[in-house]
């Protein structure tokens, strides 16, 4: 039976020696997505994504790519994989690298050389087809790793920092470019990055781990809902004052002023605190500059989610 589901591990376990680096990891993502996987340095990120490429094997548990076992010719078949490091022959072109790996994954040789220019236009590398890999930027190698993960038309990418080493125009053009593949191409993106700005522009879903454990996985927008709900922001021309004003009342659950300078109010009353929020403006003299839910970010789900596993 055909499932919508790219990625899946249940109770997902390596250990090296006495070391627990994934201790029973539960993670599902579905098809036709870009998917964060987020945590702190040490958290099992890494150990997840050799896991899942067939790099390395698991201890325990189980992990499925379109219901083929981890490490399976069938799944890597599935996977384009670019590793945040990514190494070269060195007296190589571009070019003739990329058309070497595509004809190892089984691709004619001359829809390997078409493939290839495509991907060299795609990530604007025509200009350097033809030049020794040796010579290239670490930004130029990143962009050749993810053009020879792409070169077999993979239906899942796996991405480890992949724009670790590029510059900002460098960057926004990938992301861009990552942005559009689900709808364009039908593939699954699986993403690995310390860089939550970019993240938060690309991605659907979010799986968040520490220790070697899932914290907390869903869409992004479910999450942002979750931390968002009974959250307010308030900024006036003298929040001292309009604070003072509105503590104690029965609307509000807390009230603080935030390092950005704005007031931030918890209440499970929208009417009854805007109405408090009014009377305390008037009774002030002060000027309503917002008053409105707070905007969350990827960063402040972070932040939460890190929060509440640090005891797991």
């Amino acid at each position: 039976m055909p499932s919508d589901v790219m990625i899946e591990t249940r109770a997902l376990t390596k250990k090296f020696g006495k070391l627990v680096a994934l201790d029973s990891l539960d993670v599902k993502v579905q098809k036709g997505v870009i998917h964060g996987f987020v945590g702190p340095n040490g958290a099992g990120k890494s150990t997840t994504i050799k896991l899942l490429v067939g790099a390395i094997r698991r201890t325990s548990g189980e992990g499925l790519i379109k219901g083929y076992p981890i490490g399976s010719v069938d799944a890597r078949r599935v996977i384009g994989y670019s590793p945040e490091r990514p190494s070269f022959y060195k007296d190589w072109t571009a070019f003739d690298y990329l058309v070497h790996m595509a004809a190892l994954s089984g691709i004619k040789p001359d829809e390997a050389e078409r493939r290839s220019q495509e991907l060299l236009n795609w990530l604007e590398l025509s200009d350097f087809a033809n030049v020794k890999v040796g010579g290239f930027s670490a930004g130029m190698k990143q962009r050749l790793s993810i053009a020879q993960a792409m070169s077999h038309r993979p239906e899942l990418l796996v991405l480890d920092e992949p724009t670790a080493n590029l510059d900002p125009d460098g960057r926004m053009s990938l992301l861009e470019k990552l942005k559009g593949l689900p709808r364009e191409q039908g593939v699954t993106v699986f993403i690995s990055s310390h860089i939550l700005s970019e993240l938060e522009f690309l991605i659907d879903s979010v799986t968040f781990i520490n220790k070697g454990r899932t914290v907390a996985e869903d869409s992004v927008k479910v999450m942002k809902e979750e931390i968002a709900l009974n959250r307010y922001v308030l900024n006036t021309s003298n929040n001292q004052a309009v604070m003072k004003a509105l503590q104690g009342h029965a609307s509000i659950q807390e009230i603080k002023l935030g390092n950005d300078g704005i007031l931030h109010i918890s209440s499970p009353d929208m009417g009854r605190l805007q109405s408090a929020v009014m009377e305390a403006v008037t009774k002030t003299g002060s000027l309503l500059k917002y008053f409105g839910e707070e905007q969350v970010k990827l960063e402040d789900i972070y932040r939460s989610t890190m929060d509440q596993g640090k005891d797991r």
